[in-house]
């Protein structure tokens, strides 16, 4: 029997799964001991007959003291704007006008959402409790559900902010934020717009796939990754061209959630590293940002003799008779293929960046060296600012 290593694992959400199943919300309220809620939607889905079923399934089980707010931001979450919408859920004595907080939208909104059930109950300004806050107030509860299948925020502690004073993202990341409950309901993913569909489903496989080889990850995240590329890579092949297709839908939706588990629980590596300044200070969707690099990184692996094999086998027609250096070949060729597929832009060129401004990234990557230590190949600085070199001169 092999040694088993020592590791932590986490999981402390409580998740509906199903189509319909965000009609029960409101049922599934009663459950809690919540009286006056709180309740951030997104724009994208605000006006949609399926979210007014959503909401008006809580009003059938008498909640009646009920505060909603538009998720209306025009660029990611960032501190100020925290700072500016915590108020409308705050009284005159600077106390919570809400029990709890409900989160329908995508990563962006559930982010904001965690991010204003940190800041109702804790004094200051957001940016005070950028980073990993400790000895804070205990977060008020969040349900999460989710309209898009990319960042697994309705599994994870993690919120992420930008500071577009000092251009960083940092994040407000307290474990008090775990949801209490997800509702995985595909329903709510039909509309997802094909820019955001490809945004969000490449962030998903950037989870999984540098979550599986992290240097922190275990035998347990690999289970969750595994599972997370098989749904992710064969559905993201053809979500585009049958995007009402409930089922490949809910395999997406899905799969997001495990590559969330499956990150939390590991790290990330140099791609969803270098993904957090390019989208900063060229204002790339992070899912975008990250699936740009992604490719690239597999290819750095597999020719420095990385073992993707497993994951080889999982893509629907695999050739399981080929041998592992085959197999390791033709997993990379097949990322490119499927950014391909899905436009996902192959070069840095086409966001404006140049050898003229290639310096604002490259000042960047030191910061950025622990997180690089996290691939299983040994991946430097110097690897990374090569790697930016690269994308501007294909």
């Amino acid at each position: 029997m092999d040694k088993l290593k020592s590791f932590e694992f986490n999981l402390k959400t409580k998740t509906k799964i199903g189509v319909g199943q965000a009609l029960n919300l409101g049922k599934y309220l009663k459950e809690f001991s919540f009286k006056r809620i709180g309740i951030v939607v997104d724009s994208g889905v605000f006006n949609l007959d399926y979210v007014k079923e959503i909401l008006e399934s809580i009003q059938k089980e008498n909640f009646n003291n009920i505060k909603i707010w538009e998720y209306n931001l025009k660029r990611e979450p960032d501190y100020d704007s925290l700072d500016r919408i915590k108020v409308d859920f705050l009284d005159k004595n600077s106390n919570s006008l809400v029990d709890c907080f409900i989160g329908i939208g995508g990563g962006s909104a559930l982010d904001f959402t965690k991010g204003l059930a940190t800041l109702v109950v804790n004094p200051g300004s957001a940016i005070t409790y950028r980073g990993f806050p400790e000895n804070i107030n205990l977060s008020l509860p969040i349900i999460a559900l989710p309209t898009t299948a990319g960042t697994g925020s309705e599994v994870t502690y993690q919120a992420v902010f930008t500071d577009f004073k000092e251009k960083k993202k940092l994040g407000i990341n307290t474990k008090n934020n775990f949801p209490a409950l997800a509702i995985l309901d595909p329903n709510l993913t039909l509309t997802c717009p094909k820019s955001v569909t490809i945004s969000s489903g490449i962030d998903a496989l950037v989870h999984t796939l540098e979550s599986y080889v992290s240097m922190r990850a275990n035998s347990l995240t690999r289970i969750f990754a595994k599972e997370a590329f098989r749904l992710m890579f064969n559905n993201l092949f053809k979500v585009l061209d049958n995007s009402k297709n409930i089922d490949i839908r809910a395999n997406l939706q899905l799969g997001a959630y495990l590559a969330g588990i499956s990150l939390m629980n590991s790290s990330a590596g140099p791609a969803g590293a270098l993904s957090y300044p390019f989208g900063v200070h060229f204002k790339v969707p992070h899912g975008i940002a990250g699936g740009i690099f992604l490719p690239y990184i597999i290819e750095y692996n597999v020719k420095n003799k990385y073992n993707y094999s497993e994951l080889y086998d999982l893509i629907e027609g695999a050739d399981k008779s080929l041998n592992v250096m085959e197999k390791n070949q033709i997993f990379s060729k097949k990322l490119f293929e499927l950014c391909k597929k899905i436009e996902i832009p192959l070069t840095l060129k086409e966001f404006r960046v140049n050898k003229n401004n290639l310096n604002i990234l490259l000042d960047e990557v030191e910061s950025l060296e622990k997180t690089f230590a996290q691939n299983p190949i040994p991946f430097s600085v110097e690897e990374g600012k090569k790697l930016l070199l690269k994308l501007i001169s294909n």
